[in-house]
């Protein structure tokens, strides 16, 4: 079984996971990295999984992490080996606490035990909640708190927060997520605070733009479009794709997308090649790929009008997708949390299950044809 056939892969783990990354440098294979969220706090494990395209053979290694359940996973775009980690722990009182840390990968030889080593513990000051290594610059990482964002110097062995951002709003709301934006050198950053995303320049230390939704659900995840300067997707409580241009965004987005997920949706990505893609998933079980052509870099080929599960007429090739949802994957039995692109094969992509799934497919054939106007 190949994934050319349309038939997912997926493969297992033995507790809960929600956390997803995946690798972006050193590849000529997909690898996607899975934390489990288990309360058998020294039970954790970090899965990475690689993917054989050619075969649809997944062959996998497994790293204990006993520091706690893992929330959030990044992967180093300029070192493999290299990964960033939010996980809630156990304290000295008994409590809880969410920490970041960085990590090493080392696997072991034939007879030898595949080891994490921690590089740094980060002093957060408040709860972790996400942290991103810079896209350019080896040396910076950005981690998200529930009360602040700080840019972190991790070049020379114990890490300096060089810039730090408080929360700035009334009734006590809290930052829940964060991200460099990749087209501004790393110069900017933008936040979620509940139903708000702020833009901050860090050359000039100040908020530069507000997507302000006082009345709105709550905002789950946000990304870039990385071939659209200005461009990034919002999703939500409200299940919804919004595309919104950071230059002009009292104007509202510029495109809602139509269609809803039935629940929260908790992320959303653009693919990383053809941004008229977009993947999100959310709580009613569903991984959902999108069709954005009119927010996207390039104008859309001509395919058809409806998308439905199976191939159209070839009369249908001549109509216009429709901005909105193209394709469901119903796989999953629980939450989706996170899902990824492959960094590899603009094709494939991952979610993952909340019941430890992790479930990896491709962009159905006769979508990725009509793209490629084949």
């Amino acid at each position: 079984m190949t994934l050319e056939e349309d038939t997912p892969l997926i493969y297992g783990l033995e507790f809960q996971a929600r956390s997803l990354t995946v690798q972006q440098t050193d590849t000529d294979l997909t690898r996607f990295m899975v934390g489990t969220q288990t309360l058998k706090i020294a039970s954790n494990q970090i899965h990475i999984v690689e993917v054989c395209d050619d075969t649809g053979v997944l062959s996998a290694q497994t790293f204990s992490h006993p520091s706690g359940e893992l929330w959030h996973l990044h992967w180093s775009p300029h070192d493999s080996q290299l990964f960033s980690a939010c996980y809630n722990t156990i304290t000295e009182d008994q409590g809880t606490s969410m920490k970041c840390a960085i990590y090493s990968i080392h696997k072991g030889e034939e007879n030898e035990e595949n080891k994490l080593e921690t590089i740094n513990v980060f002093d957060t000051e408040s709860e972790a909640k996400v942290s991103f290594f810079h896209p350019n610059d080896s040396s910076k990482l950005l981690i998200v708190s529930d009360s602040k964002f700080g840019i972190w110097d991790i070049a020379n062995g114990t890490p300096t927060e060089t810039f730090k951002k408080p929360v700035q709003a009334k009734g006590g709301s809290k930052m829940s997520n964060g991200k460099w934006n990749p087209l501004e050198s790393g110069a900017a950053v933008a936040t979620i605070q509940e139903s708000s995303v702020k833009g901050w320049d860090l050359r000039s230390s100040k908020e530069v733009w507000s997507i302000d939704q006082p009345e709105s659900p709550i905002i789950r995840d946000m990304d870039y479009n990385r071939n659209r300067q200005h461009i990034l997707c919002t999703c939500g409580d409200d299940g919804r794709l919004k595309i919104w241009d950071t230059r002009a965004v009292e104007r509202g987005p510029v495109l809602a997308l139509p269609g809803t997920h039935t629940h929260w949706a908790w992320a959303v990505r653009y693919n990383l090649v053809h941004d008229e893609l977009l993947l999100s998933c959310g709580s009613d079980s569903c991984c959902r790929l999108w069709w954005a052509g009119a927010a996207a870099s390039e104008s859309a080929p001509p395919p058809y009008e409806t998308i439905t599960s199976s191939p159209p007429t070839e009369s249908a090739r001549q109509q216009i997708y429709a901005d909105g949802p193209l394709h469901d994957f119903t796989t999953s039995d629980d939450s989706v949390y996170t899902v990824e692109w492959s960094a590899v094969d603009p094709w494939t992509f991952a979610f993952l299950s909340y019941d430890g799934r992790l479930i990896i497919h491709r962009v159905p054939k006769y979508i990725k044809y009509h793209i490629l106007d084949i």
